[in-house]
């Protein structure tokens, strides 16, 4: 449920950005009389950025800055897609714990996800209710000979439907008027209106707690009136452009019909008439500009620029992950084996020569957050989801488990060191779990795969470190990336 939060909010982020930079560059191109219906493609390509999580990849160099590429790599990771986590080796099931009530695994990311489809929902509801109202409100009115239906329950004119589309026109409507607006509606039809809009208003929807998606709703609608504004008056002298202007006022809707209805009088009556009495056709150059700037403009809209991943020199590899040979994990039989912790290999805390020496758990991209007092119990190693995770040292698995905070764990107990101090890791946030409590591993067993389990925002390992049950900061005693660890002072 987490990933598919996350994944809605990228991709109604990347809409809304999309939806920004349409609207500058669609009031620039209206200023340069572009034509409507060449700005309800910018739109359209809005609305399609807004849908898919996809788009036209475009390859970024990765910041020099430290915190800029780190938060471009938190955003490539939390945007791709999961690889597959290695097959993991066999080990006999686990004893089955007991039953937990269904809303114990409940997390903040289920309740997103339920008021999310809450919203949707209310929306859908009030959308289809209003469609229904609107057919039976104008279920008595007759078919006439130009293929349209009139009659007094229709208050406008406008266009029903999305399979089989009729126009209604109020049965005032005659001569010259009658003709321009259906000319109007007929548009509407032959473009895909009546089908496009809704579609455009299901996106929406689904991203009805962003104001920029409706923005785009609403600028798509506006064009789409426009477009066929001046279909209508293509032509025409400037006496029928102010009938048609009259026109408009007189059916300019004080509220909204349903939102899959294109309704003549819909929209800023203001707006529409300005636009009229100032539009002109173009010449063929400033068309071909103009053709120019909106197809640049489209393929902006569904570029999604990627940062290249950071690879690190040779010489900054951890030597403890180049010596890690992953062994199957131990089984029952091994477990049951009187464990004899590495104590020669445990740093003691007294000593600054004896440091590192806990091998790098996992081969991670970089360390996006380090344990401090108070605040944070461990490291945070960002690395993509499925990447194995290793024992740190030789130990005996104390837990391995989930927990609402940490998600998939485990924690083992290394014994004492030399200077009899006691040793324990901790590795949270794990995608899965490839050992059990009470099994012996030897430094660079297989633990799990990293993921973003419990109480986490991307894919990380979170590695924590105690001496005598005291937290301790990792960075001094494991064997991370020169420049990435802190040295032991006597």
């Amino acid at each position: 449920m987490r990933e598919f939060v996350i994944q809605l909010g990228l991709l109604s982020l990347w809409g809304g950005a999309a939806a920004l930079g349409a609207l500058a560059v669609g009031a620039l191109l209206r200023r340069l009389h572009t034509p409507s219906r060449w700005l309800c493609w910018l739109w359209l390509a809005v609305g399609l950025r807004f849908a898919l999580p996809w788009g036209i990849p475009l390859a970024l160099p990765r910041p020099q800055n430290e915190p800029l590429a780190q938060a471009a790599d938190t955003v490539r990771i939390l945007a791709g897609t999961p690889a597959a986590a290695p097959a993991l080796p066999a080990a006999a099931p686990a004893p089955v714990p007991a039953a937990a009530p269904w809303y114990a695994g409940l997390t903040v990311w289920h309740l997103l996800a339920a008021v999310w489809a809450a919203g949707v929902l209310v929306l859908a509801v009030r959308a289809v209710w209003a469609y229904r109202r609107l057919c039976r409100q104008v279920a008595l009115a007759c078919k006439t000979p130009d293929g349209c239906y009139s009659g007094a329950c229709v208050p406008a004119p406008f266009t029903l439907g999305i399979v089989r589309p009729r126009i209604y026109l109020p049965a005032g409507l005659a001569g010259p008027m009658r003709a321009a607006v259906l000319l109007h509606e007929r548009t509407h039809l032959r473009r895909g209106d009546p089908l496009i809009k809704p579609l455009f208003y299901a996106v929406a929807c689904l991203h009805w707690f962003n104001p920029l998606a409706w923005l785009a709703f609403r600028q798509l609608e506006r064009e789409m009136e426009a477009a066929c504004d001046e279909a209508a008056v293509r032509g025409c002298d400037a006496a029928a452009r102010n009938a048609y202007c009259e026109t408009i006022l007189r059916y300019a809707l004080q509220g909204r019909l349903a939102p899959g209805s294109l309704a003549f009088g819909q929209g800023s009556a203001k707006t529409r008439i300005v636009h009229l009495l100032r539009y002109r056709r173009l010449g063929g150059l400033a068309l071909a500009l103009c053709a120019l700037g909106v197809g640049v403009s489209v393929t902006a809209c569904m570029v999604q620029p990627t940062v290249a991943e950071a690879t690190p020199e040779t010489a900054e590899t951890t030597p403890a992950l180049t010596e890690l040979t992953p062994e199957s994990a131990a089984t029952p039989e091994t477990a049951a084996v009187a464990f004899t912790p590495n104590t020669a290999g445990l740093p003691n805390l007294d000593d600054p020569a004896a440091s590192p020496r806990f091998a790098c758990p996992v081969d991670y991209t970089y360390i996006s957050r380090y344990a401090m007092d108070g605040s944070h119990r461990g490291d945070d190693l960002t690395a993509p989801k499925g990447t194995p995770v290793y024992a740190a040292q030789d130990g005996v698995v104390a837990e391995a488990t989930f927990h609402y905070s940490y998600g998939n764990f485990v924690q083992l107990d290394h014994g004492q060191d030399a200077g009899g101090h006691s040793w324990t890791t901790l590795y949270g946030h794990m995608d899965d779990l490839a050992v059990q409590p009470g099994q012996v591993v030897k430094t660079g067993d297989l633990l799990g795969h990293v993921g973003s389990t419990g109480n986490s925002v991307g894919n990380h390992l979170h590695f924590e470190m105690l001496a005598d049950g005291v937290l301790v900061q990792p960075r001094y005693f494991t064997a991370y990336r020169d420049g990435e660890r802190a040295e032991l002072t006597a």
